[in-house]
Protein backbone atom coordinates (compact mmCIF):
# COMPACT_ATOMS: atom_id res chain seq x y z
CA UNK A 1 0.00 0.00 0.00
CA UNK A 2 2.70 2.19 -0.44
CA UNK A 3 2.77 3.20 3.02
CA UNK A 4 -0.61 4.52 3.52
CA UNK A 5 -2.23 3.08 6.44
CA UNK A 6 -5.08 0.88 5.96
CA UNK A 7 -8.40 2.23 7.35
CA UNK A 8 -8.47 -0.24 9.93
CA UNK A 9 -5.11 0.47 11.61
CA UNK A 10 -6.10 4.07 11.61
CA UNK A 11 -9.02 3.78 13.64
CA UNK A 12 -6.88 1.25 15.79
CA UNK A 13 -4.27 4.84 16.29
CA UNK A 14 -7.49 7.49 16.54
CA UNK A 15 -9.16 5.05 18.93
CA UNK A 16 -6.70 3.61 21.61
CA UNK A 17 -7.80 0.69 24.33
CA UNK A 18 -10.56 1.82 26.35
CA UNK A 19 -11.87 -0.81 29.66
CA UNK A 20 -15.46 -1.79 29.23
CA UNK A 21 -18.09 0.32 31.11
CA UNK A 22 -20.46 -2.57 30.55
CA UNK A 23 -21.29 -5.93 29.55
CA UNK A 24 -23.53 -7.92 27.35
CA UNK A 25 -23.72 -12.10 26.21
CA UNK A 26 -23.76 -11.13 22.09
CA UNK A 27 -22.92 -8.27 20.03
CA UNK A 28 -23.85 -9.01 16.13
CA UNK A 29 -22.59 -6.16 13.30
CA UNK A 30 -24.37 -5.61 10.59
CA UNK A 31 -27.87 -5.13 9.82
CA UNK A 32 -28.34 -6.95 6.67
CA UNK A 33 -30.17 -10.26 5.97
CA UNK A 34 -27.44 -12.20 7.08
CA UNK A 35 -26.72 -10.51 10.60
CA UNK A 36 -30.32 -9.60 11.16
CA UNK A 37 -31.10 -13.92 11.17
CA UNK A 38 -28.07 -14.47 13.31
CA UNK A 39 -29.36 -12.28 15.77
CA UNK A 40 -32.85 -13.57 15.64
CA UNK A 41 -31.61 -17.05 16.19
CA UNK A 42 -29.46 -16.44 18.63
CA UNK A 43 -32.34 -14.37 20.83
CA UNK A 44 -34.82 -17.27 20.11
CA UNK A 45 -32.31 -20.51 20.80
CA UNK A 46 -29.49 -19.36 23.31
CA UNK A 47 -31.41 -18.98 26.70
CA UNK A 48 -33.62 -16.32 28.31
CA UNK A 49 -31.14 -14.40 30.92
CA UNK A 50 -29.01 -13.92 27.53
CA UNK A 51 -28.86 -10.24 25.81
CA UNK A 52 -28.25 -9.77 21.70
CA UNK A 53 -27.51 -6.34 20.73
CA UNK A 54 -26.97 -6.12 16.69
CA UNK A 55 -25.55 -2.61 15.74
CA UNK A 56 -25.87 -1.45 11.92
CA UNK A 57 -23.96 1.53 11.23
CA UNK A 58 -26.23 3.28 8.90
CA UNK A 59 -29.53 4.79 10.22
CA UNK A 60 -31.68 1.65 8.29
CA UNK A 61 -31.69 -1.81 7.77
CA UNK A 62 -31.10 -3.87 4.98
CA UNK A 63 -29.52 -0.50 3.40
CA UNK A 64 -26.40 -1.78 1.23
CA UNK A 65 -25.92 -5.68 -0.45
CA UNK A 66 -29.65 -6.61 0.77
CA UNK A 67 -31.06 -3.87 -1.01
CA UNK A 68 -29.37 -4.29 -3.63
CA UNK A 69 -29.70 -7.47 -5.01
CA UNK A 70 -31.96 -9.77 -7.38
CA UNK A 71 -34.81 -10.76 -4.71
CA UNK A 72 -33.95 -14.60 -6.05
CA UNK A 73 -34.38 -17.33 -3.97
CA UNK A 74 -31.61 -19.57 -5.88
CA UNK A 75 -32.32 -23.53 -5.40
CA UNK A 76 -28.78 -23.86 -4.92
CA UNK A 77 -28.26 -26.05 -7.97
CA UNK A 78 -25.11 -24.37 -9.30
CA UNK A 79 -22.83 -24.67 -6.60
CA UNK A 80 -20.22 -27.93 -5.61
CA UNK A 81 -21.03 -30.59 -3.30
CA UNK A 82 -19.83 -30.50 -0.08
CA UNK A 83 -19.43 -26.54 -0.37
CA UNK A 84 -21.31 -23.84 2.22
CA UNK A 85 -22.84 -22.36 -0.44
CA UNK A 86 -24.86 -25.21 -1.12
CA UNK A 87 -25.34 -26.45 1.90
CA UNK A 88 -26.78 -23.49 2.99
CA UNK A 89 -28.63 -22.52 0.41
CA UNK A 90 -30.66 -25.24 -0.12
CA UNK A 91 -31.52 -25.15 3.58
CA UNK A 92 -32.20 -21.97 3.58
CA UNK A 93 -34.47 -21.69 0.53
CA UNK A 94 -36.55 -24.38 2.72
CA UNK A 95 -36.47 -22.00 5.93
CA UNK A 96 -37.32 -18.84 3.89
CA UNK A 97 -40.06 -20.09 2.02
CA UNK A 98 -41.57 -21.88 5.21
CA UNK A 99 -41.66 -18.10 6.89
CA UNK A 100 -42.82 -16.11 4.30
CA UNK A 101 -45.86 -18.54 3.70
CA UNK A 102 -45.91 -18.61 8.01
CA UNK A 103 -45.69 -14.72 8.09
CA UNK A 104 -47.42 -13.53 5.31
CA UNK A 105 -43.76 -12.12 3.36
CA UNK A 106 -44.33 -11.34 -0.35
CA UNK A 107 -42.65 -13.71 -2.49
CA UNK A 108 -43.77 -16.20 -5.67
CA UNK A 109 -42.44 -19.86 -6.84
CA UNK A 110 -41.53 -18.68 -10.50
CA UNK A 111 -39.62 -21.43 -11.49
CA UNK A 112 -36.62 -20.91 -13.59
CA UNK A 113 -35.62 -22.37 -17.02
CA UNK A 114 -31.46 -22.37 -17.29
CA UNK A 115 -31.21 -22.31 -21.57
CA UNK A 116 -28.31 -23.28 -24.15
CA UNK A 117 -27.93 -21.58 -26.84
CA UNK A 118 -25.79 -24.08 -28.82
CA UNK A 119 -25.51 -27.91 -28.92
CA UNK A 120 -21.81 -27.36 -27.08
CA UNK A 121 -23.97 -26.03 -23.85
CA UNK A 122 -26.05 -29.06 -23.39
CA UNK A 123 -23.40 -31.39 -21.64
CA UNK A 124 -23.51 -28.53 -19.02
CA UNK A 125 -26.82 -28.35 -18.59
CA UNK A 126 -26.73 -32.88 -18.26
CA UNK A 127 -24.03 -31.92 -15.69
CA UNK A 128 -26.00 -29.56 -13.86
CA UNK A 129 -29.04 -32.09 -13.66
CA UNK A 130 -26.67 -35.11 -12.84
CA UNK A 131 -25.39 -32.91 -10.20
CA UNK A 132 -29.16 -32.03 -8.41
CA UNK A 133 -29.37 -35.56 -8.64
CA UNK A 134 -26.80 -36.48 -6.61
CA UNK A 135 -27.28 -38.90 -3.47
CA UNK A 136 -26.57 -35.85 -0.92
CA UNK A 137 -29.58 -34.05 -1.87
CA UNK A 138 -31.85 -36.78 -1.52
CA UNK A 139 -34.29 -36.74 1.26
CA UNK A 140 -32.67 -40.18 2.33
CA UNK A 141 -29.71 -41.11 0.90
CA UNK A 142 -30.49 -45.10 1.29
CA UNK A 143 -33.37 -44.89 -0.47
CA UNK A 144 -32.71 -43.56 -4.23
CA UNK A 145 -36.51 -43.37 -4.76
CA UNK A 146 -36.57 -40.48 -2.57
CA UNK A 147 -37.16 -36.91 -4.05
CA UNK A 148 -34.82 -34.63 -4.54
CA UNK A 149 -33.81 -31.01 -2.90
CA UNK A 150 -32.81 -29.72 -6.36
CA UNK A 151 -36.07 -31.22 -8.38
CA UNK A 152 -35.03 -30.70 -12.34
CA UNK A 153 -36.70 -31.43 -15.46
CA UNK A 154 -34.32 -31.23 -18.26
CA UNK A 155 -36.19 -29.75 -21.43
CA UNK A 156 -35.59 -29.89 -25.44
CA UNK A 157 -35.55 -26.57 -27.35
CA UNK A 158 -39.39 -26.97 -28.34
CA UNK A 159 -40.45 -27.83 -25.19
CA UNK A 160 -38.00 -24.99 -23.53
CA UNK A 161 -40.19 -22.75 -26.33
CA UNK A 162 -43.56 -24.48 -25.19
CA UNK A 163 -43.43 -23.51 -21.67
CA UNK A 164 -41.48 -19.50 -22.66
CA UNK A 165 -42.34 -18.87 -26.45
CA UNK A 166 -39.92 -15.75 -26.22
CA UNK A 167 -37.09 -17.73 -26.43
CA UNK A 168 -34.66 -18.02 -29.18
CA UNK A 169 -35.07 -20.64 -31.86
CA UNK A 170 -31.24 -21.31 -31.07
CA UNK A 171 -32.35 -22.38 -28.07
CA UNK A 172 -31.51 -26.21 -27.87
CA UNK A 173 -32.18 -27.42 -24.71
CA UNK A 174 -32.67 -26.30 -21.16
CA UNK A 175 -32.81 -27.00 -17.45
CA UNK A 176 -36.46 -26.28 -15.53
CA UNK A 177 -35.98 -25.79 -11.79
CA UNK A 178 -39.07 -25.14 -10.12
CA UNK A 179 -37.80 -24.36 -6.72
CA UNK A 180 -36.69 -21.24 -8.00
CA UNK A 181 -38.46 -18.14 -6.64
CA UNK A 182 -38.49 -14.61 -5.63
CA UNK A 183 -39.10 -12.60 -2.06
CA UNK A 184 -39.81 -9.26 -0.91
CA UNK A 185 -36.31 -8.88 0.78
CA UNK A 186 -37.51 -5.22 2.64
CA UNK A 187 -40.39 -7.59 4.19
CA UNK A 188 -37.70 -10.31 5.10
CA UNK A 189 -35.62 -7.44 7.16
CA UNK A 190 -39.08 -5.85 8.36
CA UNK A 191 -40.21 -9.76 9.71
CA UNK A 192 -36.50 -10.37 11.46
CA UNK A 193 -36.62 -6.98 13.19
CA UNK A 194 -39.55 -7.45 14.67
CA UNK A 195 -38.45 -10.89 15.58
CA UNK A 196 -35.23 -9.41 17.37
CA UNK A 197 -36.98 -6.79 19.40
CA UNK A 198 -40.70 -8.07 20.39
CA UNK A 199 -40.79 -10.44 22.65
CA UNK A 200 -44.63 -11.18 21.39
CA UNK A 201 -43.33 -11.59 17.82
CA UNK A 202 -42.15 -15.26 17.47
CA UNK A 203 -42.75 -17.19 14.63
CA UNK A 204 -40.91 -19.98 15.60
CA UNK A 205 -43.78 -20.78 18.28
CA UNK A 206 -41.63 -21.67 21.14
CA UNK A 207 -40.51 -18.70 23.67
CA UNK A 208 -38.99 -20.88 26.31
CA UNK A 209 -35.48 -20.04 25.09
CA UNK A 210 -35.81 -16.60 24.43
CA UNK A 211 -33.58 -13.97 25.74
CA UNK A 212 -33.19 -10.29 25.23
CA UNK A 213 -33.02 -8.19 21.80
CA UNK A 214 -31.60 -4.78 21.21
CA UNK A 215 -30.94 -3.20 17.76
CA UNK A 216 -29.01 0.21 17.61
CA UNK A 217 -29.00 1.73 14.11
CA UNK A 218 -26.32 4.49 13.61
CA UNK A 219 -23.62 3.14 15.24
CA UNK A 220 -20.23 1.57 14.28
CA UNK A 221 -17.54 -0.74 15.51
CA UNK A 222 -14.48 1.00 15.68
CA UNK A 223 -12.16 -1.25 17.97
CA UNK A 224 -12.09 -4.86 18.59
CA UNK A 225 -10.03 -5.68 21.45
CA UNK A 226 -10.08 -9.62 22.83
CA UNK A 227 -9.98 -9.76 26.75
CA UNK A 228 -7.61 -11.66 27.97
CA UNK A 229 -9.78 -13.04 30.70
CA UNK A 230 -12.47 -14.36 27.89
CA UNK A 231 -14.55 -12.51 25.36
CA UNK A 232 -13.90 -9.48 23.37
CA UNK A 233 -14.07 -5.55 24.05
CA UNK A 234 -15.36 -3.32 21.13
CA UNK A 235 -15.98 0.57 20.98
CA UNK A 236 -19.00 1.46 19.69
CA UNK A 237 -19.39 5.14 18.02
CA UNK A 238 -22.57 6.80 17.36
CA UNK A 239 -23.07 10.57 15.63
CA UNK A 240 -20.19 9.18 13.67
CA UNK A 241 -20.94 10.90 10.23
CA UNK A 242 -20.08 13.83 8.92
CA UNK A 243 -16.91 14.18 10.98
CA UNK A 244 -13.71 15.93 10.00
CA UNK A 245 -10.84 13.16 9.60
CA UNK A 246 -9.20 12.67 12.90
CA UNK A 247 -12.88 13.55 15.21
CA UNK A 248 -14.30 11.43 17.13
CA UNK A 249 -18.03 10.86 17.90
CA UNK A 250 -19.58 9.76 21.35
CA UNK A 251 -17.95 6.38 22.01
CA UNK A 252 -18.47 3.77 24.49
CA UNK A 253 -16.54 0.44 25.30
CA UNK A 254 -18.38 -2.78 25.89
CA UNK A 255 -17.78 -6.37 26.51
CA UNK A 256 -19.42 -9.23 25.03
CA UNK A 257 -19.26 -12.78 25.35
CA UNK A 258 -19.45 -13.60 21.51
CA UNK A 259 -18.99 -11.09 18.76
CA UNK A 260 -19.96 -11.73 15.50
CA UNK A 261 -19.00 -10.65 12.23
CA UNK A 262 -21.88 -9.78 9.62
CA UNK A 263 -20.73 -6.65 8.54
CA UNK A 264 -20.71 -7.29 4.53
CA UNK A 265 -18.92 -5.31 2.87
CA UNK A 266 -17.00 -3.88 6.06
CA UNK A 267 -16.43 -7.59 7.23
CA UNK A 268 -12.86 -7.71 6.15
CA UNK A 269 -11.81 -3.97 7.74
CA UNK A 270 -13.26 -5.59 11.00
CA UNK A 271 -11.04 -8.47 11.32
CA UNK A 272 -7.70 -6.66 11.09
CA UNK A 273 -5.68 -6.29 14.16
CA UNK A 274 -7.94 -9.45 15.74
CA UNK A 275 -6.93 -12.14 13.20
CA UNK A 276 -2.98 -11.12 12.45
CA UNK A 277 -1.37 -13.54 9.15
CA UNK A 278 -5.19 -15.13 9.20
CA UNK A 279 -6.65 -12.03 7.31
CA UNK A 280 -8.63 -12.13 4.44
CA UNK A 281 -8.50 -9.54 1.22
CA UNK A 282 -11.91 -7.71 -0.13
CA UNK A 283 -12.57 -7.68 -3.90
CA UNK A 284 -15.67 -5.15 -4.55
CA UNK A 285 -17.10 -6.67 -7.18
CA UNK A 286 -20.24 -4.25 -9.28
CA UNK A 287 -23.19 -5.85 -10.52
CA UNK A 288 -25.54 -3.73 -12.57
CA UNK A 289 -28.90 -4.07 -13.35
CA UNK A 290 -30.90 -2.65 -15.98
CA UNK A 291 -35.31 -2.25 -16.35
CA UNK A 292 -36.86 -3.29 -19.33
CA UNK A 293 -40.17 -2.60 -20.99
CA UNK A 294 -41.02 -3.51 -24.21
CA UNK A 295 -41.15 -6.16 -26.73
CA UNK A 296 -39.78 -9.41 -26.95
CA UNK A 297 -40.66 -10.94 -23.43
CA UNK A 298 -44.73 -9.92 -23.14
CA UNK A 299 -45.19 -14.06 -22.63
CA UNK A 300 -42.30 -14.39 -20.13
CA UNK A 301 -43.48 -16.22 -16.52
CA UNK A 302 -40.50 -17.79 -15.55
CA UNK A 303 -37.34 -16.39 -14.39
CA UNK A 304 -34.51 -17.26 -17.43
CA UNK A 305 -30.58 -17.57 -16.74
CA UNK A 306 -28.34 -18.76 -19.34
CA UNK A 307 -25.44 -21.02 -19.02
CA UNK A 308 -22.87 -19.31 -16.62
CA UNK A 309 -19.19 -19.79 -17.43
CA UNK A 310 -17.39 -22.36 -16.82
CA UNK A 311 -16.14 -21.24 -13.28
CA UNK A 312 -19.26 -20.81 -11.91
CA UNK A 313 -18.04 -17.04 -11.00
CA UNK A 314 -20.85 -15.30 -12.67
CA UNK A 315 -24.23 -16.85 -13.63
CA UNK A 316 -24.68 -14.69 -16.46
CA UNK A 317 -27.17 -11.85 -17.74
CA UNK A 318 -30.14 -13.46 -16.75
CA UNK A 319 -34.02 -12.00 -17.05
CA UNK A 320 -35.37 -11.68 -13.33
CA UNK A 321 -39.00 -10.40 -12.67
CA UNK A 322 -39.99 -8.58 -8.94
CA UNK A 323 -43.16 -9.47 -7.14
CA UNK A 324 -45.13 -6.73 -9.38
CA UNK A 325 -44.32 -8.00 -12.34
CA UNK A 326 -41.32 -5.51 -13.75
CA UNK A 327 -38.97 -6.98 -15.82
CA UNK A 328 -34.37 -6.86 -15.45
CA UNK A 329 -31.71 -7.91 -16.22
CA UNK A 330 -28.60 -9.03 -14.69
CA UNK A 331 -26.41 -8.31 -13.13
CA UNK A 332 -22.94 -8.09 -14.98
CA UNK A 333 -19.87 -8.56 -13.26
CA UNK A 334 -17.96 -4.83 -13.06
CA UNK A 335 -14.23 -4.74 -11.50
CA UNK A 336 -13.69 -1.53 -9.54
CA UNK A 337 -11.21 -1.54 -7.00
CA UNK A 338 -8.58 -3.83 -5.56
CA UNK A 339 -7.92 -4.91 -2.28
CA UNK A 340 -5.71 -2.44 -1.12
CA UNK A 341 -7.84 0.42 -2.37
CA UNK A 342 -10.41 -1.52 -0.27
CA UNK A 343 -8.55 -1.95 3.20
CA UNK A 344 -7.45 1.66 2.42
CA UNK A 345 -11.00 2.88 2.39
CA UNK A 346 -13.28 0.09 2.92
CA UNK A 347 -16.27 2.43 2.24
CA UNK A 348 -14.65 3.11 -1.70
CA UNK A 349 -17.43 1.50 -3.58
CA UNK A 350 -20.01 3.76 -2.65
CA UNK A 351 -18.50 6.37 -5.23
CA UNK A 352 -19.30 3.11 -7.79
CA UNK A 353 -22.81 2.36 -6.34
CA UNK A 354 -24.66 4.32 -8.84
CA UNK A 355 -25.81 2.32 -12.37
CA UNK A 356 -23.30 3.00 -15.00
CA UNK A 357 -25.26 4.66 -17.99
CA UNK A 358 -23.17 4.03 -21.23
CA UNK A 359 -23.55 2.94 -24.39
CA UNK A 360 -20.84 0.13 -24.16
CA UNK A 361 -22.33 -0.92 -21.04
CA UNK A 362 -26.24 -1.42 -22.40
CA UNK A 363 -24.60 -3.16 -25.71
CA UNK A 364 -22.99 -5.45 -23.75
CA UNK A 365 -26.25 -6.15 -21.97
CA UNK A 366 -28.21 -6.62 -25.51
CA UNK A 367 -25.22 -8.52 -27.10
CA UNK A 368 -25.73 -11.11 -24.14
CA UNK A 369 -29.88 -10.84 -23.94
CA UNK A 370 -30.63 -11.56 -27.91
CA UNK A 371 -28.79 -14.67 -27.80
CA UNK A 372 -31.89 -16.64 -25.69
CA UNK A 373 -34.51 -13.23 -26.29
CA UNK A 374 -34.36 -12.14 -30.09
CA UNK A 375 -36.91 -10.29 -29.93
CA UNK A 376 -36.16 -7.43 -27.49
CA UNK A 377 -35.86 -3.61 -28.53
CA UNK A 378 -31.92 -3.11 -26.92
CA UNK A 379 -33.06 1.27 -26.86
CA UNK A 380 -35.59 -0.19 -24.10
CA UNK A 381 -32.85 -1.18 -22.19
CA UNK A 382 -32.52 1.32 -18.96
CA UNK A 383 -29.88 1.57 -16.20
CA UNK A 384 -31.63 0.58 -12.38
CA UNK A 385 -29.72 0.08 -9.99
CA UNK A 386 -26.57 -1.96 -9.25
CA UNK A 387 -25.14 -3.60 -6.09
CA UNK A 388 -21.71 -4.19 -4.84
CA UNK A 389 -20.39 -7.72 -3.32
CA UNK A 390 -18.22 -8.41 -1.00
CA UNK A 391 -15.71 -11.27 -2.45
CA UNK A 392 -12.77 -12.47 -0.63
CA UNK A 393 -11.30 -13.96 -3.94
CA UNK A 394 -9.73 -11.66 -6.51
CA UNK A 395 -11.47 -11.18 -9.91
CA UNK A 396 -11.58 -14.35 -12.17
CA UNK A 397 -10.37 -17.01 -9.42
CA UNK A 398 -13.43 -18.80 -9.89
CA UNK A 399 -15.63 -20.25 -7.25
CA UNK A 400 -15.56 -18.82 -3.80
CA UNK A 401 -17.42 -20.12 -1.07
CA UNK A 402 -18.26 -18.61 1.91
CA UNK A 403 -16.46 -18.39 4.95
CA UNK A 404 -17.54 -19.03 8.65
CA UNK A 405 -14.39 -18.69 10.89
CA UNK A 406 -14.47 -19.25 14.70
CA UNK A 407 -10.75 -20.46 15.89
CA UNK A 408 -9.98 -22.14 18.71
CA UNK A 409 -7.31 -18.78 19.82
CA UNK A 410 -10.26 -16.41 19.18
CA UNK A 411 -13.44 -17.85 21.05
CA UNK A 412 -16.14 -16.43 20.83
CA UNK A 413 -15.67 -14.33 17.64
CA UNK A 414 -17.26 -15.96 14.77
CA UNK A 415 -16.29 -14.16 11.06
CA UNK A 416 -19.11 -14.30 8.79
CA UNK A 417 -17.16 -13.04 5.39
CA UNK A 418 -17.90 -13.27 1.25
CA UNK A 419 -21.31 -13.31 1.70
CA UNK A 420 -21.78 -12.64 -2.28
CA UNK A 421 -24.82 -14.26 -3.69
CA UNK A 422 -26.75 -16.46 -2.33
CA UNK A 423 -26.28 -14.62 1.15
CA UNK A 424 -30.24 -13.89 1.02
CA UNK A 425 -31.28 -17.04 0.64
CA UNK A 426 -28.85 -18.88 3.12
CA UNK A 427 -29.59 -16.17 5.79
CA UNK A 428 -31.98 -17.83 7.85
CA UNK A 429 -29.68 -21.14 7.32
CA UNK A 430 -26.28 -19.18 8.68
CA UNK A 431 -28.47 -17.78 12.04
CA UNK A 432 -29.44 -21.31 12.84
CA UNK A 433 -25.54 -22.80 12.40
CA UNK A 434 -24.33 -19.61 14.37
CA UNK A 435 -26.57 -19.94 16.88
CA UNK A 436 -25.65 -24.08 17.10
CA UNK A 437 -22.43 -23.04 16.93
CA UNK A 438 -22.78 -20.42 20.13
CA UNK A 439 -25.02 -23.22 22.07
CA UNK A 440 -21.76 -25.55 21.49
CA UNK A 441 -18.96 -24.37 20.95
CA UNK A 442 -19.33 -21.54 24.01
CA UNK A 443 -21.92 -22.20 26.55
CA UNK A 444 -21.12 -26.02 25.52
CA UNK A 445 -24.81 -27.09 25.53
CA UNK A 446 -26.65 -29.04 22.61
CA UNK A 447 -30.67 -27.08 21.98
CA UNK A 448 -33.03 -29.56 22.50
CA UNK A 449 -34.08 -29.78 18.50
CA UNK A 450 -35.35 -32.43 17.08
CA UNK A 451 -33.26 -35.16 15.63
CA UNK A 452 -34.20 -34.08 11.88
CA UNK A 453 -32.75 -30.97 12.16
CA UNK A 454 -29.79 -31.48 14.55
CA UNK A 455 -28.81 -34.06 11.55
CA UNK A 456 -29.35 -30.64 9.21
CA UNK A 457 -26.65 -29.15 11.24
CA UNK A 458 -23.95 -31.20 12.02
CA UNK A 459 -24.09 -31.21 8.17
CA UNK A 460 -23.89 -28.12 7.63
CA UNK A 461 -21.49 -27.73 10.13
CA UNK A 462 -19.05 -30.02 8.10
CA UNK A 463 -16.86 -27.72 5.74
CA UNK A 464 -16.51 -24.39 8.07
CA UNK A 465 -13.41 -23.59 9.83
CA UNK A 466 -12.79 -24.23 13.47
Amino acid sequence: MSGTLSRAKLLRQLYPYKPPSTSIDHLVIGGGVVGLSVAASLVNNAGRDKTTFLVERRGQLGQETTARNSEVIHSGIYYPLGSLKSKLCIRGRDLLYDRCKKLGIGYKYTGKIVVATSSSQIPYLQKLQNHSQHPSFLSDPSDPSSSSSIQTVFLSGDEARELEPDLSTSVCGGLLIPSTGIVDSQGLVDSLSREIEESEYTPSGNDENRGEGVIVLGTRVVRIDKDPKGGWVFQLETNWEGLDKGQKGDVESVKADVLVNAAGLGAVSLTEGVVGEEQVKMYAVKGNYMSYKGPGVGKVSRLIYPCPSANIDHLGTHLTVDLDGHIKFGPDVQVIGSSEESSINPEFWEKHLSPTDSSELINSFSKSVLDYLPNIDPLNLKPDYSGIRPNIAPPGAGFSDFLIRHKDDRKGFIELLGFNSPGLTSSLAVGELVSDMVNKQIYGKHPKIGKGREKRLEELAQGWEA
